[in-house]
């Protein structure tokens, strides 16, 4: 029992020091636990978001669920709020819906509603931290780009280094 405690302990402290050094390293970890909760959801990632071009950006449109007190930190560029796409969703049928929260999680619940309703959508894996994973352009609400982003609570603290985490 004690070889299980202290390979235990000796994994977990190695874990915590992977995670400080690399917040992707946690990000994923994290992300890669959010993901149980949704079995079979399809997901969106970072890069295939950033790698659109912009006539492809046309058939998609991005849904931010997270609080306005997170969104008036920032958004990512392009994003309309989840209240907008909610009064409008007419307007969004014939589109791929791509939708995030800081991680993944609340958006997850939300795709997966949206899916239930008929609606082509995808949780964008990570969230708006993985979009600071590759340098993706956030915006403040007077639309200037910005490094801060609102990471929800100190814990999920995991944006890349050069961006400014507020909660």
């Amino acid at each position: 029992m004690k070889v299980v405690s202290g390979i235990f302990l000796v994994s977990l402290l190695s874990f915590v020091v992977a995670c400080y050094i690399s917040p992707q390293i946690a990000l994923k970890s994290a992300y890669s636990l959010v993901k149980l909760e949704f079995p079979g959801l399809p997901e969106f990632s970072n890069q295939s978001l950033q790698a659109l071009s912009r006539e492809e950006k046309r058939d998609y449109v991005l849904v931010d669920v997270r609080t306005p007190e997170e969104r008036n930190v920032s958004i990512i560029a392009g994003a309309i709020d989840h209240e907008y796409f909610e009064r409008n969703m007419a307007s969004y049928q014939n589109k791929k819906i791509i939708v995030y929260c800081t991680i993944g999680y609340r958006s997850g619940f939300y795709a997966a509603e949206l899916r239930q309703k008929g609606l082509d959508a995808y949780n964008l894996s990570e969230g708006i931290l993985g979009w600071t994973h590759v340098d993706g352009l956030l915006i403040n609400p007077q639309g200037q780009a910005t490094g801060e982003v609102h990471v929800y609570s100190r814990p999920w603290d995991l944006a890349v280094k050069n961006a400014v985490a507020v909660f």
